[in-house]
């Protein structure tokens, strides 16, 4: 059975009707709802209190178009409801500033915050809507799966980003200041976000890494997943490592310079070291180290694991500006059947892909600014922020030219979001005309894909 399109596109014609500026998000309209992930919303946030006002679909779809056309903050969303043929596309006008601030607001629960220390770090459990969220991003996760083309492979890549911040109550971080330090996980091979979680800025990176990694794999769905993981020193727990091992996923972490590490790679002989690379008089230098860890929470006695050393030096033997000679680093893997120069070059390759997805969220989208001095309210944002970049990967990888695959969400806004539309109505259906250029172009193909979408199976 041929779907129908929950809006119609035609050329433009004469200039009768409600113009907008924004008449290419009317394919980000028409995969959110052909993906079922407004219905989904519905579904899974218990914030309705009434049938009156918006659905929690229709403010998920809200929030989504304000990050999408470039809104970093609430008070945006009043630009957009003043767009009469935007609400016409939507079916509905969206919310003003203060009602979408009320919403985000009933994400939070003060009984979550119940036990945060005045010092030192918490990390809270989310309230019902906060898991509804997730839930929301986990379906996109498997709408991508079900429409694009992806394999076995699953990289997993963990890290935290600071987010400066003047809020009221807000924790310093190991920089000296304010902020908050979400941690994200991202599937490095899609772009998607597969895990995320708002947190203060003196909870340090290395806290509930295994956790939030299982609930990335749980996001995935069903499939003949192959894990591999990367991450940096803030993974270095012997727990994880057990964990994915045991899991038969593959990693990389950095390690710890621990006393004892340094000492072992510094008496190494010369010939222990193969070239790596060099760079602006900078040599760097890797080996197969032979050293088993000593420390507590590594746990005496437990399963071994390769480590590939790093050194770095310059010509001549001249001193860094720190005043030392030569540098060490160290990488703990279970990858055994791959070249120590190799298995590096994978994992620092992480540097492209979760850091890519920080700046992403941060410059892209509206993760740089957080809108509340409420900690479930700013989680309920960062999350939304999500669910808008995986929306994106989702129309990249499946509904626009290829020329788009890793198209930043600016470029997007300039090149597809923004163009001039005219909302009519015709037959009992709102149909809104785009210039002839823009449709024969892009427009076209990319709503028949579109509205070729199938939601996820689960």
């Amino acid at each position: 059975m041929k779907k129908k399109s929950a809006l119609a596109l035609a050329m433009m014609g004469g200039l009768e009707g409600a113009m907008t500026p924004w008449a290419g998000v009317g394919v980000l309209i028409e995969a959110m709802r052909q993906t079922e992930v407004t219905s989904k919303a519905d579904r899974v946030l218990p914030l309705k209190r009434s049938h009156k006002g918006l659905s929690s679909g229709q403010m998920v779809e809200s929030f989504v178009l304000l990050s999408t056309l470039g809104g970093d903050c609430i008070e945006d969303m009043e630009r957009l409801r003043q767009d009469d043929a935007l609400g016409q596309m939507l079916g509905y006008s969206v919310p003003a500033p203060e009602t979408a601030r009320q919403w985000l607001d009933r994400f939070h629960e003060e009984e979550c915050m119940n036990g945060r220390p005045t010092q030192g770090c918490f990390v809270p459990p989310e309230s019902a809507p906060l898991v509804g969220l997730k839930e929301i991003n986990n379906h996109i996760v498997r709408a991508y799966v079900r429409n694009a083309e992806v394999g076995e492979r699953v990289t997993f890549d963990i890290d935290a980003h600071l987010v400066e911040t003047d809020k009221t109550g807000a924790r310093y971080c190991y920089d000296g200041f304010k902020a908050f330090q979400p941690l994200m996980v991202s599937w490095a091979e899609t772009g998607l976000v597969v895990g995320d979680e708002f947190r203060e800025g003196n909870v340090p990176a290395s806290v509930d890494n295994k956790r939030l990694l299982d609930e990335a794999y749980e996001a995935l769905g069903p499939g003949p997943w192959k894990v591999w993981v990367r991450s940096d020193s803030a993974a270095y727990e012997q727990d994880n490592l057990d964990h994915w091992d045991g899991n038969g996923w593959r990693f990389a972490v950095s390690a710890d310079m621990s006393e004892q590490l340094r000492e072992v790679m510094e008496a190494m002989p010369a010939e222990s070291w193969c070239f790596m690379e060099e760079k602006a008089g900078v040599i760097r230098e890797w080996a197969e180290v032979e050293y088993v860890p000593s420390r507590k929470k590594e746990k005496k006695g437990a399963k071994p694991y390769r480590y590939v050393g790093v050194r770095v030096r310059r010509q001549q033997g001249e001193l860094f500006g720190d005043g030392v000679r030569v540098r060490h680093f160290a990488v703990v893997t279970n990858i055994w059947d791959m070249d120590g120069k190799a298995l590096l070059e994978w994992h620092r390759g992480k540097a492209g892909t979760i850091e890519h997805v920080h700046h992403t969220l941060k410059d892209g989208l509206g993760g740089g600014v957080y809108p509340s001095g409420k900690h479930g309210a700013n989680a309920a944002w960062l999350r939304l922020q999500v669910i808008t970049h995986n929306l994106l990967q989702v129309l990249k990888a499946a509904v626009l030219p290829e020329e788009y695959a890793k198209a930043e969400p600016k470029r997007l806004r300039f090149r597809v979001f923004t163009c001039l539309g005219q909302v009519v109505r015709h037959a009992r259906r709102i149909v809104l005309k785009v210039l002839e250029r823009l449709w024969v172009a892009l427009l076209k193909a990319a709503c028949e894909r579109a509205m070729a979408l199938s939601p996820p199976a689960c």
